[in-house]
């Protein structure tokens, strides 16, 4: 994989990324309104799509999400410094496509940084939100920095931002 500033080569921006997620939260949330109309109660689809995003989404791991995309997240133990770095950006890139953002990374180097979201983070249990408009999940790496941690990498400003296009460093 070639990664530019300017952006990237060689990988087409996934699209329709779990396409039948994304279709089964639009019934599940419409079910939801009909019920409500049927009862009385409140028909605000944005009230019932919050509804169903914080209590009724199924839970799941960002790593089953990855998966599920087909990218393998391997231990780092397994991979060269080179092999590495390509596929830290490749999970970088894959997380912002399902709408998954990673915050202040900074202070860890690709290994480490490949490390932790091997080994923890993208195991921590998450809701099963399809990417869509409006759905946003942000990992804020900082909270695990010791206080005044000195910056050992320079990716925060290249990372990907909803509505921003990617642009990794070289």
């Amino acid at each position: 994989m070639v990664m530019t500033r300017e952006g990237r080569l060689g990988r087409a921006r996934r699209v329709g990324l779990r396409a039948g997620a994304a279709a089964e939260r639009e019934r599940a949330i419409g079910a939801l309104v009909e019920r409500a109309e049927r009862e009385g109660g409140c028909t605000d689809r944005m009230f019932w799509t919050l509804h169903h995003d914080f209590q009724l989404a199924p839970m799941t791991t960002n790593l089953r999400q990855l998966r599920e995309v087909g990218l393998d997240v391997p231990p780092a133990s397994d991979l060269g410094d080179r092999a590495l770095q390509e596929r830290l950006w490749e999970v970088i890139e894959t997380l912002a496509d399902l709408g998954v953002f990673l915050l202040h990374t900074d202070h860890l180097d690709d290994r480490a940084l490949y490390d932790l979201l091997e080994r923890a983070v993208l195991r921590d249990p998450v809701r099963d939100l399809p990417p869509c408009a409006g759905v946003a999940e942000f990992i804020d790496l900082g909270a695990r920095a010791a206080p005044g941690a000195p910056g050992v990498a320079d990716r925060d400003r290249f990372m990907p931002r909803p509505e921003q296009p990617h642009a990794p460093p070289e």
